[in-house]
């Protein structure tokens, strides 16, 4: 659907008009403007923009014009007051609308008569009204438009700064070398997997006499000690023997470290206290916890029986077992078409030669936020660890910050180079999927992404899928297998392996692999009973 098809479907005939008119005046103000344009930095252009007395004179007529006919001014019946009491009534306020509009007509004429392609808003050089000096500063143009006035003779004139959208040449795309990690899913995954889904239904009971395994819930008392005095003492907390965060601070080997352990145990944990642990004096410190096991509790499943598969939505424990096996082998599809988008993002990262201009990424940053949290809106994270991760990337390094802007600039150009269109209907798929991931109504997400400008990041996102799936389609694929660690050798540009963030799947042994796979294949509405045997309902 074309933007002008959009404006008619959601605007009156008047409004119709009004955009017509600008349009017009547009047209008019780029024959008869002037522009300078100058460098000022990297991919930063200033222009001087002079917008000739005859227009201005031009729309001041027009404006004048229509308020006489609709004006009142005591002692003149409508429509019959002298222009010059118009004037000296309504002349700041027609002069502010008449430079507003002029001021932002002269500018889209400027940039479209010098073909400059602009990110972003302009920044205006003004002398701002009431300032102790006299020097310019360089303001947004809202603001500036308050400090401006229409000269009472000559010309207007008006000099701005704008950031440029940077030239480069996409690298080839053809025959890109990515690698496939080689992963099936095993009838041992599939039972493992039937095990978490029916953990859901299972209760916790306690091991009177066993040892601690991977997953068991313990009930510890807990002392930690900071340079060998104590600092904090909890008696009967619950810590899961697997990685997870004591007291704010992770341990990736807890499992490990806790297996064995039987009631009575005492274990203890060294640490090192993080950066932004609540107590400030002891961030940086080494740290120990000391877990004292007082019980232990396995998780009991209940039975694969009858009863249960019936439950769920199936007459037989194979059926079940094919209906995993299908939503386990679709994720892990998933996470194999993720790890290689990687890999292309990372290729045409190391083979662009593009320069961004200084500052450009905290002006732009908010874009790349955006766009992450609808990455993971699809993949259906709850909402409170989006706000959450969200937060975090704002704060990254320079060097992540500017990798994702580069990124939508190489797109943008590939995407335009082969005319990659999204429709409406793909962008409604993706808000259904969206919305049936939180369990919620088609309509309210909608609403709700588009309050938060959600709707445009979400173009962006399949328009950008669509140009890496094709060059993917198109790309040499090197099956390996990823339980052996690929041999060191030095970086070169045309090596494309996925980048630290998106290569779990191609590095990680296939259980892990699998098993990072499998938990997103958990829909809480497999547990209902399906419409069709065998087909649980999406």
């Amino acid at each position: 659907m074309g933007r002008n098809q959009i404006q008619g479907d959601q605007t009156d005939d008047g409004e119709v008009a009004v955009a017509d008119e600008a349009e017009d005046i547009k047209t008019q103000l780029g024959k008869a403007i002037a522009v300078k344009v100058a460098d000022a930095g990297v991919l930063r252009k200033t222009l001087t923009v002079t917008v000739p007395r005859d227009n201005i004179q031009k729309e001041l007529d027009r404006e004048f014009g229509d308020l006489i006919k609709e004006s009142i001014v005591p002692g003149f019946r409508r429509g019959r007051a002298p222009r010059r009491l118009v004037e000296k009534r309504f002349g700041g306020e027609v002069g502010a609308q008449v430079q507003t509009r002029l001021v932002s007509n002269a500018y889209l004429a400027a940039i479209e008569k010098e073909d400059i392609k602009v990110l972003g808003d302009p920044m205006m050089w003004v002398r701002e009204k009431g300032a102790k000096d006299n020097n310019e500063r360089l303001v947004d143009m809202p603001t500036a438009l308050q400090q401006m006035k229409i000269p009472e003779d000559g010309p207007l004139e008006f000099r701005c700064e704008v950031e440029v959208k940077p030239q480069f040449t996409v690298p080839a795309l053809d025959g890109v070398e990515l690698e496939r990690p080689d992963l099936s899913i095993s009838d041992d995954d599939v039972s493992k997997q039937i095990d978490r889904i029916r953990a859901r239904r299972g209760h916790w009971a306690p091991m009177m006499d066993g040892k601690v395994q991977e997953d068991d819930l313990l009930i510890c008392d807990m002392v930690l000690t900071v340079d060998g005095k104590e600092v904090k003492k909890t008696e009967n907390i619950q810590v899961f023997a697997r990685p997870q965060r004591i007291e704010g601070i992770a341990f990736e080997d807890l499992g490990e470290k806790l297996k064995g352990a039987k009631a009575g145990d005492s274990k203890t944990l060294t640490c090192e206290i993080p950066d932004d642990y609540e107590i400030a004096e002891l961030r940086g410190k080494q740290g120990a916890f000391e877990l004292k096991v007082n019980e232990i509790k396995r998780i009991e499943l209940p039975p694969l029986d009858k009863d249960y598969l019936s439950n769920m939505g199936f007459d037989s424990e194979k059926e079940y077992r094919d209906w995993v096996r299908k939503q386990m082998e679709d994720q892990l599809e998933t996470e194999i078409k993720r790890g290689m988008r990687g890999q292309v993002r990372k290729y045409l990262l190391d083979n662009t030669k593009l320069d961004l201009p200084e500052g450009i990424s905290s002006r732009q940053t908010e874009r790349a936020v955006m766009r992450k949290a609808m990455e993971l809106r699809q993949a259906g994270i709850p909402e409170a660890e989006i706000i959450k991760h969200s937060d975090e990337l704002k704060t990254v390094a320079h060097e992540e910050a500017t990798a994702e802007l580069k990124l939508y600039f190489i797109l943008e150009e590939i995407a335009e180079a082969q005319k990659i269109e999204v429709t409406e209907e793909e962008i409604n798929a993706e808000i259904a999927a969206i919305a049936r991931s939180y369990n919620r109504r088609f309509d309210r997400v909608r609403d709700d992404l588009a309050k938060a400008n959600g709707i445009e990041s979400l173009y962006l996102q399949i328009r950008d899928d669509k140009c890496i799936d094709g060059i993917i389609a198109k790309g040499k694929i090197v099956k390996m297998d990823p339980s052996k660690k690929p041999a060191e050798k030095p970086k070169k540009a045309s090596e494309t392996k996925a980048p630290k963030a998106e290569k779990a799947d191609a590095d990680e042994k296939p259980e892990k692999a699998k098993k990072e796979a499998a938990p997103k294949a958990e829909k809480p509405k497999a547990e209902k009973k399906p419409a069709a045997k065998g087909k649980p309902k999406a």
